[in-house]
């Protein structure tokens, strides 16, 4: 079945009909019906490769996120690919994963999976990019503007880069939803542990975090480790030992992976969160909502930020822009981790 076949039965030219198959506007619209109707008459399948040529685009977006171990277990990273290709699915748009290794102890982007991503930008694989988890002047900004490609920067707060798209969360919020909980259990100090690597969210979350403490007159301390469960765990040992054994008032991590890690260090010596020591999370899971006991986390609309996202890139893409919504609402879900302080003989 061929555009010739359609173009001979309908009396057309191979070029009209191709044009009403792609559906431009200098085809009339009864042309445009009558081309569709024989189409379908005689089983005609376009050749999509064919037509993303024409058009001058591949209709496919790329996310580009870290991708070693553990990546699709990061209930951040499966939300946001879950949500951008729910979006790209109802706009006939193709979702391509773009791999940058694993960046669990910071190397962003890992060297092998550095070099699959330059050469997808570098040879216009696909129409635009999402950048998940950015770091500080990441590599991956000068590369997406020498190749000419629009990108939109998703979970991340780039108050310092205006002139980028960016979608994350309300950081302050979230701190002060942090604090007033916990300040209204009764305590006066929060250990924060964050991870290495320079990243863009985690560096906002802390700053936001030690501007609220000091605004309520709460002390605030960093603990820092690389952002994996095991980091967690490593973070939480590491600040057990410091402090003989004994926990602080309260801890907030500000990745869930990492929190993860660290309830398991901290029922590993004995401590129990809720009750020795307070627990919050940066960020849900399964694991955090569905552990004993259920940890007290910080949720963001994840999803619905990377449906966003693929909106933004389009209209950049189109050359059709849509003002991107650069802080969303977070919501704070009281579980079992957190409440007042432990006496301590």
């Amino acid at each position: 079945m061929s555009l010739r076949q359609i173009a001979t039965t309908l009396g057309l030219s191979v070029t009209t009909v191709s044009r009403a198959l792609a559906d431009y506007s200098d085809v009339a619209d009864e042309t445009r019906r009558r081309v569709r109707a024989e189409a379908e008459r005689i089983g005609y399948v376009p050749n999509v490769i064919a037509r993303r040529l024409q058009k001058g685009r591949l209709d496919a977006i790329g996310v580009a996120a870290p991708s070693g171990p553990g990546a699709m277990e990061d209930s951040y990273l499966y939300s946001s690919f879950v949500g951008a290709w729910s979006r790209l699915a109802e706009l006939g748009q193709d979702l391509v994963l773009l791999p940058m290794g694993d960046d669990a102890r910071g190397t962003v982007p890992a060297s092998k999976a550095g070099q699959a991503f330059a050469r997808a930008v570098e040879e216009r694989r696909v129409d635009g990019v999402i950048l998940v988890r950015v770091v500080h002047d990441d590599p991956r900004f000068a590369g997406l503007r020498r190749a000419g490609l629009p990108f939109v920067v998703l979970g991340a707060e780039m108050t310092d880069r205006p002139e980028l798209p960016s979608i994350g969360i309300d950081n302050a919020l979230a701190a002060q939803q942090i604090c007033e909980r916990l300040q209204g259990f009764g305590h006066h100090e929060i250990t924060c542990v964050l991870p290495t690597g320079g990243y863009t969210f985690a560096d906002a979350r802390a700053r936001h975090l030690a501007a609220e403490t000091r605004r309520r007159g709460m002390g605030f301390v960093e603990v820092l480790d690389y952002m994996a469960e095991d980091g967690g765990r490593l973070a939480t040992e590491r600040l057990l030992a410091e402090r003989d054994g004994k926990p602080p008032s309260a801890i907030v991590y500000l990745s869930n992976r990492m929190a993860v890690g660290g309830m398991t260090s901290l029922a590993a010596a004995g401590l129990t969160a809720g009750r020795d020591v307070s627990v919050i999370a940066f960020g849900d899971s399964a694991s955090l909502r569905f552990g004993k006991p259920a940890v007290t986390a910080v949720q963001a609309p994840t999803f619905d930020m990377a449906r966003h996202a693929v909106d933004v890139l389009i209209g950049l893409r189109d050359r059709q822009p849509i003002e991107p919504i650069r802080q969303w609402k977070t919501t704070l879900v009281a579980r079992e981790s957190d409440g007042p302080p432990a006496r301590r003989d």
